[in-house]
């Protein structure tokens, strides 16, 4: 994956953002501005550009279309740069269609780029829930795998339908039989799923500890085990541990154990993070997870996705945000980050490739960077 970078881009009727031309540069781009003004709709844009849906959870199309639009439309025009080569990428979106151009010629599955979307808010969802663990790490391992994100798509089906026949086994004269033949795909699945994910941890890894080093100028150890009782096991052994959970899944009517409620142990030089470390670890943690996870992506497509930050400056003490800032400068990939920290906007802009935008009520000031 040959991920380009966002040169233009101009959007008409998407959340409250105006019909303004932003035009980025390839290092870090600061978008400065009061809450509500559009910052982050703005990362949602090209979020939804390179990965073809919101970062915002239960998301579609009425919630993205502007409530003052005249049509009923969504346009986004962009221009990325492949290192020196432009490409033209547009999407018209409506409530019935959906529609996407490379260079004027239509494009259903191929995007320009891919981004990742960075909320230091989120830290505190990935340490108390399980269920927004399970996501964010099928969200990433989907983003550079995706075999893992049609097998989890699969899997997904085949729970569903199991859980359909075990909610209506009274009504269903033959449920043995059905069971044990969607007890062959969910097993096969599962192993599949399984495999994965331990094996993008074991890489993951490598990086999540040099990472919190280089941002935060500290050294721990910090690594993420799967928690799952199907780890190592083949689809066979899978598929008879399902087959002695009949009974228990019938009187339950719906499946209790599998891939699907599996969890995530995060460990903080040796201790479990979302038990023993302050809030202060934990954001740092979850920012290095995510860095990480940024160079993970590099080293398998030599080629860093866009960087899609939103105002990390109000979940970081003084010191740890010019250490982000200085690790941000150092680096070569694209960065889009929303503040509305004055002094935060300040360690910016004195970085030697950065552009400033300000933006009010969905617009951009007079007075641009």
């Amino acid at each position: 994956m040959n991920c380009g970078k966002v040169q233009k881009l101009q959007v008409q009727n998407f959340r409250n953002l105006h019909n303004d031309v932003f035009e980025f540069i390839s290092g870090i781009n600061c978008i400065f501005g009061q809450n509500g003004n559009g910052k982050t709709n703005l990362l949602e844009a090209i979020y939804f550009l390179t990965n073809k849906k919101s970062f915002r959870k239960n998301t579609s199309f009425p919630q993205m279309m502007n409530i003052e639009g005249g049509k009923p439309e969504i346009i986004l025009q962009s221009v990325f740069d492949f290192e020196g080569d432009p490409i033209a990428y547009t999407v018209r979106w409506s409530d019935k269609l959906e529609e996407r151009f490379w260079n004027s010629k239509p494009e259903k599955s191929k995007t320009p780029s891919a981004s990742v979307f960075v909320n230091p808010f989120d830290s505190y969802s990935f340490h108390t829930s399980g269920t927004f663990r399970r996501q964010w790490m099928d969200s990433h391992l989907g983003q550079i795998d995706p075999e893992y994100k049609q097998v989890l798509n699969r899997f997904q089906k085949a729970i569903k339908f199991r859980n359909s026949i075990l909610s209506a086994t009274r009504y269903i004269k033959d449920y043995p039989a059905q069971l044990k033949a969607i007890d062959l795909q969910v097993s096969e699945y599962s192993e599949i799923i399984t495999r994965k994910r331990h094996d993008f941890l074991q890489s993951l890894n490598q990086f999540v500890s040099p990472t919190f080093k280089s941002i935060f100028a500290e050294e721990h150890l910090l690594k993420l085990e799967l928690d799952s009782m199907f780890l190592h096991w083949n689809a066979a052994k899978i598929y008879d541990f399902y087959r002695s959970q009949e009974r228990i899944d019938v009187e339950a009517q719906v499946t209790q154990v599998g891939v699907h409620r599996d969890d995530y142990i995060f460990s903080f030089d040796g201790l479990n993070s979302f038990e023993f470390c302050s809030l202060g670890q934990q954001k740092m943690s979850f920012l290095s997870l995510i860095f990480g996870f940024i160079e993970l992506f590099e080293s398998k497509f030599n080629s860093y996705p866009i960087v899609l930050i939103d105002d990390v400056s109000g979940e970081l003490d003084g010191q740890r945000w010019k250490n982000l800032v200085q690790y941000l400068e150092q680096k070569s990939f694209q960065v889009l980050i929303t503040t509305a920290n004055e002094n935060f906007k300040k360690e910016l802009e004195n970085i030697k490739f950065s552009r400033t935008f300000f933006l009010e009520h969905g617009t951009l000031s007079s007075n641009q960077g």
